[in-house]
């Protein structure tokens, strides 16, 4: 029974219901991020943000829900850790590359600059392909909350210290309310 739960949750959430992606979050994200932060080391936690791998996770696991077959809570996180296993050894591969091909290391400001570069350069790709009025109608779909840190975050560009604070929030429950609205966009643009 715990599986057809779990495995209806997140259809919902793949169709954008809100409540539903809140409620995976909340019942699979800190577990998840906690794995996730386990298995990058320091090493890897050190170059890559953790919280965007959660993210990836969770959009990969919307994204194909069917492919789910498991029999209990247990096999969803299972499910889950195994995602975000091909994520975390994907970001590493790509940051290998990175690392050769820039032939130095670079300190952490630099990295993290580069990461909120291609952030911002994703986050224009999709603003050019989907053109405004799609664009807009998505973003009205969303809760007040989800809609404000997109657009502080993603169009004003400010910082995620800076969007917490205008919030009311910590850096790292702005991170978190991002990546939960930046999923609701994402599946609300998938529908229109």
């Amino acid at each position: 029974m715990e599986a057809e739960q779990a495995t209806s949750l997140f259809e919902r959430a793949r169709q954008g219901h809100g409540e539903a992606i809140n409620a995976v979050f909340e019942r699979y994200g800190e577990r998840l991020h906690r794995l996730i932060r386990v298995r990058l080391g320091p090493q890897l936690r050190r170059r890559l943000e953790s919280r965007d791998i959660l993210q990836a996770t969770l959009l990969k696991a919307f994204q194909g829900i069917e492919r789910f077959q498991g029999s209990g809570s247990r096999s969803m996180m299972a499910w889950l850790g195994t995602i975000a296993q091909a994520e975390i050894c994907d970001q590493a591969d790509y940051y290998g590359r990175q690392k050769r091909d820039a032939g130095r290391e670079t300190t952490l400001d630099a990295k993290l600059e580069r990461v909120a570069g291609q952030v911002r350069t994703e986050t224009s790709r999709l603003r050019l392909q989907a053109d405004g009025e799609r664009l807009e109608r998505a973003l009205d779909a969303l809760g007040e909350a989800h809609r404000e840190v997109i657009l502080l975050r993603s169009f004003e560009e400010l910082s995620f210290a800076e969007v917490g604070e205008r919030l009311g929030k910590s850096p790292d429950a702005a991170r978190m309310l991002y990546a939960r609205a930046m999923t609701a966009l994402t599946l609300a643009m998938r529908k229109l």
